[in-house]
């Protein structure tokens, strides 16, 4: 046999080895029609070629052959040839080595168009095995699947699909459908006292891992929140943390409140959100058209602004994200918020569990997009201030 094939090495999965696509070598002196008899088209794996003693002298790419057999004469001229005659110099790696140093190392070939190949050797210079650009990117992608997957899971238990509270005279009914697993929205509930309550919605500049990131540092301020302190200074800190953490790369829109069962007054900030309703009748009434604050972490503030509604039993408020607001179906029309005010008149009209004007909603909303995708994240917040 001209071409031989070595054995794995034992390593760990977080070394180069790992990707090893092939294990195919030949000597320096084997006759490339030999070669050629073996391998099989396409031509898609390299071949290294190693010198009597079994070290590494250069390496044969899939495309060099393919470049000489399409000359005039190529097959012809190659009959005479051999290993050492048509082999380049190859990039040896220690087999050894972690993946992630690689990466690093060869990024600029990870970003050509072009296959680089690299040839594996141990500490002796000994052929151990190819790894292509292609097997890099290949985990890459795999590695990355699997962190969105695990960051989908951890946000998902931040940020449930579905939360409802009730207490004597308040229910809070939260929802949150991610466009693309892994979101930009947040919600945080809390009756921090008996009769006194916290909720805010926010949404976060941007999608993916880096979303999931700032999900969970928003979750553990909440988590150590003294929520008795003053709204103002509570955002102020929050938004000291967000632009020390993250340097103005991520910011977030958000609406902030608190609220006395006893006394009907809601205490509320609005920092860039503005997607705040009341509902009236069957109709929605929104409450801030334009926010009265920057989003949470684009900038160094000194104060914030408050605004505060005494509000009577029997009212109802909705907080939405934009997704709502930009979706389109495949008339281009936007998503009608009305819809929404409708849906909540009819389950406070019927006496029914807040949670079936969430249902209502969605099912509106999902069945005006249709197929068209979900473009943003859509999430909600329904507050009703119950009669005893």
């Amino acid at each position: 046999m001209t071409l031989k094939e070595a054995v794995r090495p034992e390593s760990r999965g977080d070394r180069i080895i790992a990707l090893a696509s092939s294990f195919i070598y030949t000597d320096e002196n084997a006759p490339v029609h030999a070669l050629l008899a073996e391998m099989k088209e396409p031509y898609q794996n390299a071949i290294a070629v190693v010198s009597p003693d079994g070290n590494v002298r250069g390496i044969i790419v899939p495309q060099d052959l393919v470049e000489l057999l399409g000359k005039p004469f190529g097959r012809d001229l190659l009959q005479r040839q051999k290993a050492e005659d048509i082999m380049r110099k190859a990039t040896t790696l220690r087999y050894d080595e972690y993946i992630l140093e690689i990466m690093e190392r060869f990024r600029g070939d990870l970003e050509r168009e072009c296959v680089t190949h690299y040839v594996l050797v141990d500490d002796s210079g000994f052929f151990c095995g190819h790894v292509s650009s292609q097997d890099i990117l290949l985990h890459a992608l795999t590695d990355h699947r699997r962190e969105l997957s695990a960051a989908t899971t951890i946000q998902g238990r931040i940020v449930v699909p579905y939360l409802g509270i009730r207490s004597k005279q308040v229910s809070i009914t939260c929802s949150s459908v991610m466009a693309q697993g892994v979101g930009g929205d947040y919600y945080h509930v809390k009756e921090y006292a008996p009769g006194k309550w916290f909720f805010c919605l926010c949404d976060i500049s941007g999608k993916g891992i880096s979303a999931a990131i700032i999900t969970a540092v928003l979750s553990g301020f909440m988590f150590n929140a003294n929520f008795d302190a003053p709204l103002d200074n509570l955002v102020l800190r929050l938004n000291r943390i967000i632009l020390d953490t993250f340097k103005l790369e991520k910011y977030l829109t958000g609406f902030f409140a608190v609220f006395s069962e006893e006394t009907g007054v809601l205490e509320y900030c609005d920092m860039g959100h503005a997607w705040f309703y009341a509902v009236d009748g069957d109709r929605l009434q929104q409450i801030t058209t334009q926010a009265d604050n920057c989003p949470v972490g684009l900038s160094e503030i000194s104060s914030v602004v408050t605004r505060t509604l005494r509000i009577a039993p029997g009212t109802a408020l909705m907080l939405i994200s934009d997704g709502f607001v930009e979706q389109e179906n495949r008339e281009r029309q936007s998503f009608p918020i009305t819809e929404t005010g409708r849906c909540i008149a009819e389950t406070i009209k019927d006496g029914e569990d807040p949670v079936r004007a969430k249902i209502k909603i969605l099912e509106s909303f999902f069945t005006f997009k249709r197929d068209v995708p979900q473009h943003d994240d859509i999430s909600l917040l329904l507050f009703h201030y119950r009669d005893l």
